[in-house]
C-alpha cells in the first residue's frame, strides 16, 4: 500500500503503475475502509481508494460540492490516466459526474445506490442532522448501528466507528441538500462511455428508480439489480458484489 497526495486529496495505492486501474469511492460517513474486501480480489489491477472531502484521511477537507469533489479527483487523483470508477451512494454521485465531466480520464463507471430525483422532505434534513451529532458521542449506539444494522465484522466496527465521527454537521448537510435536489437530467446523455447503474432490491424506491430512468437518459447505459441486497452490499455480500464488478470491468 502506498499513501498519495500528502500536500492535495490524500488516497491510497494498491498495487502496481502498469495495471488498470480501478478507483473505489465510498458514500457518506464512512471512508476507503469499506473496500477491504476488495483489495485482495482485485490484485490484478491497480486499486485507488479515495476518502472524500470530510471524510476519513481528508477529514479536514471541507465538502464544497459535487463539483469540486469531482475535479480533485479527476485532476489530483487520476491525473492523465484513464481508470475504472467504481462508486457506492455518495460516491456513485460523484462517479457519475466523473463520467459526465472528464470521459477522458474514464474507461468505465460502476455506480450503486443513487437516486435520480428530488427527494421530498428535505426540510427534515436539519432534525435528522442534529440526531446523528448526538448519536456521534455514543459509542454503544454505533456499535450496535455498525452490527445491527450494516452487519459490520467484529474486526471492523472500531474502524467505522472511528470515520463515523468525522462526520460534522456542516459537511452532512451541506452532502444532504445537494444529493436530495440531484435530477438526472438530459445534460448526461453526453456520457458515451460504458456505465453501469445497480441497486440492491431491499433497496428505497427512489434508488430503485435509478434502473429504469438512467438508461432513458444515457444512450447504452446498462442496469443490474442485485437479489436480496441492501444499500451497502460491498460490505454485506463481497462475493457477490466482487463477481458482478470483476465481471463488468473485464469487458470494459
Amino acid at each position: 500500500m502506498e499513501m498519495m497526495g500528502e500536500d492535495e486529496m490524500e488516497y491510497e495505492i494498491h498495487g502496481d503503475s502498469d495495471k488498470e486501474m480501478i478507483i473505489f469511492i465510498h458514500g457518506i460517513g464512512a471512508s476507503s475502509w469499506m473496500w477491504w474486501q476488495q483489495i485482495a480480489v482485485f490484485n490484478d489491477y491497480q486499486i485507488c481508494l479515495v476518502d472524500l472531502p470530510g471524510h476519513g484521511k481528508n477529514a479536514d477537507i471541507p465538502w464544497i460540492d459535487l463539483t469540486t469533489t469531482t475535479q480533485m479527483i479527476a485532476e489530483d487523483v487520476i491525473d492523465n490516466q484513464r481508470a475504472h470508477i467504481v462508486g457506492i451512494s455518495l460516491g456513485g454521485h460523484v462517479a457519475l459526474e466523473i463520467a459526465k465531466h472528464y470521459p477522458q480520464k474514464v474507461k468505465s463507471t460502476f455506480i450503486s445506490g443513487i437516486t435520480v430525483k428530488p427527494m421530498p422532505f428535505k426540510f427534515l434534513l436539519p432534525i435528522q442532522s442534529r440526531f446523528i451529532q448526538r448519536s456521534l458521542g455514543n459509542t454503544n449506539y454505533l456499535y450496535r448501528l455498525a452490527k445491527e444494522n450494516y452487519q459490520i465484522p467484529e474486526n471492523k466496527t472500531e474502524e467505522f466507528i472511528r470515520n463515523y465521527q468525522l462526520l460534522t454537521r456542516g459537511n452532512y448537510e451541506a452532502i444532504g441538500y445537494e444529493i436530495m435536489d440531484f435530477r438526472l437530467d438530459e445534460s448526461y446523455a453526453v456520457i458515451k462511455r460504458p456505465i453501469l447503474f445497480v441497486a440492491g432490491d431491499q433497496e428505497s424506491s427512489g434508488i430503485l428508480q435509478s434502473l429504469k430512468i438512467a438508461p432513458k437518459i444515457i444512450q447504452g447505459a446498462e442496469t443490474a439489480k442485485i437479489p436480496d441486497a441492501q444499500h451497502i452490499w460491498p460490505v454485506q455480500m463481497p462475493q457477490e458484489f466482487n463477481h458482478v464488478l470483476k465481471e463488468w470491468v473485464r469487458k470494459n
